[in-house]
């Protein structure tokens, strides 16, 4: 009798820490709360197609896109190449200019559009490489959540 009961404990106290599991990790449904971040970051962008398009990111269904993507495992490798390749970016772009300024230390600022020469361009491009990378590694983490409750 004590076996018995044992295991319906064990039983359930499993099942509660499962359901506890689960309950804690909710998979967002979309990146929409990175928003501020992202909008303060497209504050260096000018390329309007690319602020619309990293602002439609933030509101797509992630559980649509793995519904789409060949396969969830497919889809990290991808995201995974794309962070470091948007890494690289990032960093060869934080390295001239600040070379090109003459500022070490401190934030990058970006330039007002009039302004057409090397160093906007480049922190342009240090701006959207961030902001891709925003998106890229918070997708990254939403498609981890997703494979742990099972997506496939």
């Amino acid at each position: 009798m004590k076996r018995v009961s044992f295991m319906v404990m064990f039983l359930g106290v499993m099942a509660f820490s499962s359901a506890a599991v689960q309950a804690a990790e909710q998979c967002p449904e979309n990146l929409s709360h990175l928003g501020k971040e992202m909008d303060a970051l497209l504050e260096g962008v000018h390329v309007k197609e690319f602020k619309r398009t990293m602002r439609s990111v933030l509101q797509a269904s992630i559980p649509q896109a793995i519904e789409r993507a060949d396969g969830i495992k497919a889809q990290m490798a991808f995201l995974r190449k794309e962070i470091q390749h948007q890494v690289r970016v990032e960093k060869s772009a934080d390295f001239i200019a600040r070379d090109v300024s003459k500022n070490p230390d401190g934030p990058l600022k970006s330039c007002k559009r009039p302004e057409e020469n090397g160093y906007c361009h480049t922190v342009e491009r240090y701006f959207m490489a961030k902001a891709a990378n925003l998106a890229n590694r918070a997708f990254l983490k939403a498609l981890e959540c997703y494979q742990r409750q099972g997506y496939h």
